[in-house]
């Protein structure tokens, strides 16, 4: 009977969870649910279609950056275990970070471009669309442009760094 219960109850979250709500970029299922007229019909689909171009040419982008970014390491760790280097930086590799380091800002300010031109193409929808409808778009789930990992702020870094303590650490003799 437990077995029972505890299958259903799993049943039933990953079903709400799959069920999230509706994505914005979706065009058929984003244009029926704000039940567009046929004027409205004419030029907000294309929109929709806009947006979701601009979120696929992220998402490639984002890719290719996580690709570059594996060679790079790569690259670091085979430099690494040459037989004079002993872990020194020379000037391949600190050329390499450079470029690495350039293109992930070209990155970010791509990004915040396709952010700009999604929140233009937002106002513009939300421009020609009834009060009514207004509710049903602000409801939907908008595109995230979310950024790699690899170049987020480690949120554990200041957690990292153990201080030398009178009771421990590095230098206590």
């Amino acid at each position: 009977m437990g077995n029972v219960r505890l299958i259903l109850i799993l049943f039933f979250c990953g079903l709400l969870q799959a069920c999230g709500g509706l994505k914005l970029i979706d065009v058929s299922k984003s244009s029926t649910a704000l039940q567009l007229t046929t004027a409205q019909q004419q030029t907000i689909p294309l929109k929709l279609k806009l947006i979701r171009d601009i979120v696929e040419d992220y998402d490639f982008e984002k890719k290719q950056l996580e690709a570059d970014y594996q060679v790079f390491r790569a690259g670091i760790t085979q430099r690494q275990y040459g037989r004079y280097e002993d872990g020194f930086m020379d000037t391949r590799t600190r050329r390499d970070l450079y470029e690495f380091r350039e293109e992930a800002r070209k990155f970010i300010r791509q990004r915040d471009i396709y952010l700009d031109e999604i929140k233009d193409i937002i106002q513009e929808i939300s421009a020609e669309l009834t009060p009514d409808q207004r509710l049903k778009l602000a409801d939907m789930k908008l595109p995230k442009l979310e950024v790699p990992l690899m170049l987020q702020r480690d949120p554990y870094s200041e957690l990292r760094y153990i201080p030398n303590h009178p009771l421990g650490g590095a230098n206590i003799f």
